[in-house]
């Protein structure tokens, strides 16, 4: 047996599972931080926001891809290839292959 019942025994979306573990999640996390011991310092120095908001720029944003253009993607797109079996019989293109589709 399993130790969760899926959602479509009770006659819910299969996405109420995601929903319920995304809050339940949050709900952890939150706990997590405000259980985190706080400095009792005076005065200078930088919250625990500011902290956690500084580390994020630090690791974080460096790590990120640099943001696309869509002009060079387009043209990226008319370019892509597919499967050999899924040309377009009619055009000869692989305008027509899900992935590219997707990907547009």
């Amino acid at each position: 047996m399993p130790s969760n019942d899926p959602p479509p025994i009770f006659g819910l979306h299969p996405n109420a599972d995601l929903t319920f573990r995304l809050k339940e999640s949050l709900e952890m996390i939150t706990v997590l931080v405000d259980t985190q011991p706080k400095e009792a310092a005076g005065g200078g120095g930088l919250s625990r926001e500011d902290q956690v908001k500084e580390k994020i720029e630090k690791e974080l944003l460096p790590k990120l891809p640099a943001d696309f253009i869509l002009l060079d993607v387009i043209e990226r797109l008319k370019v892509l290839r597919g499967p050999k079996g899924l040309v377009d019989a009619v055009t000869g293109k692989y305008d027509t292959v899900p992935l590219n589709i997707f990907l547009r």
